[in-house]
């Protein structure tokens, strides 16, 4: 798949549950859902080395786990460290640090991001070796293309007008916030 459709992907499983464990999980689910990816850089060594390097060790379960493991602790260290650093308009309290998922939590989110990205990456024509780096075969199931323009637009749309939470309209929302029920205020 592409990143567009991996991260639509994520920011929809934001708005579930696996959002709501704590700050930081819907970037950890976005960043995690894209980070498999990361073996582009491997057009530095040309078209041949991007061609045996692609949709390898980075889609296998030591990628999988270790992306996962990386991304957790670089959304933990910002938020836990430049998100409150931040200059906040008069009157607004700075965000606590009891807010913000744990360190496990962010990496339980990401891996399971990381997982979703190639699990999503198998069912197109082009397929991932989830084996690797222990089994080089490629696996497909080829039942859609890399670049689904039906999904793209479902999942935009799932996210333009489905409705957030209460949960999530109270967090992100300041006038919602002050006029909440009693049991949602902050």
């Amino acid at each position: 798949m592409d990143n567009l459709t991996h991260t639509l992907f994520a920011a929809t499983l934001a708005r579930t549950p696996l959002g709501r464990a704590g700050r930081g999980t819907a970037a950890a689910l976005i960043i995690a859902s894209n980070v498999p990816d990361i073996d582009i850089v491997t057009t530095a060594g040309g078209a041949i080395s991007y061609l045996r390097w692609h949709r390898g060790p980075t889609h296998g379960p030591i990628g999988i786990i270790g992306l996962g493991l990386v991304t957790a602790a670089i959304v933990s260290l910002a938020y836990r460290f430049v998100a409150p650093l931040k200059r906040r308009p008069t009157g607004e309290k700075p965000d606590r640090a009891s807010d913000v998922a744990s360190f496990g939590m962010l990496a339980v989110v990401s891996v399971i991001g990381a997982l979703l990205h190639v699990l999503m990456d198998l069912p197109t024509s082009y397929g991932t070796r989830v084996l690797s780096p222990f089994d080089w075969h490629w696996f497909a199931v080829d039942w859609m293309p890399i670049i689904d323009v039906l999904l793209v637009a479902v999942l935009a749309a799932g996210l333009l007008f489905g409705r957030p939470s209460i949960d999530a309209r109270r967090r992100f929302s300041p006038s919602v916030r002050r006029f909440a029920p009693a049991q949602y205020s902050a």
